[in-house]
């Protein structure tokens, strides 16, 4: 899923006079500047509207599952932005209130094996406004480099190779830290 829509990154980046060529370019580089905040931030930020939600199974033998008697509290493997559906339909709490949920708790009972969580795996349902901020920044910045040179050498080399500084911009970098998923181990 794209982050921004074409229509705002032609206001955005004040592009008066698109052609399909440029349009071609500004989509690929929309969808590759989504691609690159998710890796950057370990997490997805939105769906495709109308998307069917996505089983996850939790079982002891791939290490998701809670061991018996080790408690009530499912860690689940990504964020879910919509209300599950669960194996055996227990009673439980979502953590957090809201979503993104990161975990649930059941009232009573241990989760049986397997253990199928149904919904939408992403931060949320539409990416949060800075995201489509940094999306729209990230996609001018690369369209940018296209142009540029860094010494004697072009930004795009013979063949179309796009070659890239090893980082983002500061801006967009701190607009995406609240967003970054912490990874333990």
């Amino acid at each position: 899923m794209d982050y921004a829509e074409i229509d705002l990154l032609h206001s955005y980046g004040i592009f008066t006079h698109p052609t399909e060529e440029g349009d071609a370019l500004l989509e690929t580089l929309l969808s590759t500047a989504s691609a690159m905040i998710d890796g950057f931030c370990h997490r997805v930020f939105g769906i495709v509207e109308g998307a069917e939600a996505v089983a996850h199974t939790f079982t002891e033998d791939n290490g998701l599952l809670p061991p018996r008697g080790a408690g009530r509290t499912l860690w689940l493997d990504g964020d879910l932005c919509s209300t599950p559906t669960i194996t055996d339909d227990p009673v439980v709490t979502l953590i957090p209130r809201d979503p993104p949920y990161y975990r649930i708790v059941r009232a009573e009972g241990t989760w049986p094996d397997p253990t199928v969580v149904t919904g939408h795996w992403a931060y949320s349902l539409t990416p949060p406004a800075p995201i489509v901020q940094a999306c729209l920044r990230l996609t001018l910045w690369m369209y940018h480099q296209r142009e540029s040179t860094d010494g004697d050498r072009p930004m795009v080399m013979e063949g179309g190779v796009f070659m890239l500084p090893n980082a983002f911009p500061r801006d967009i970098q701190l607009l995406l830290a609240p967003y970054k998923r912490v990874r333990v181990g």
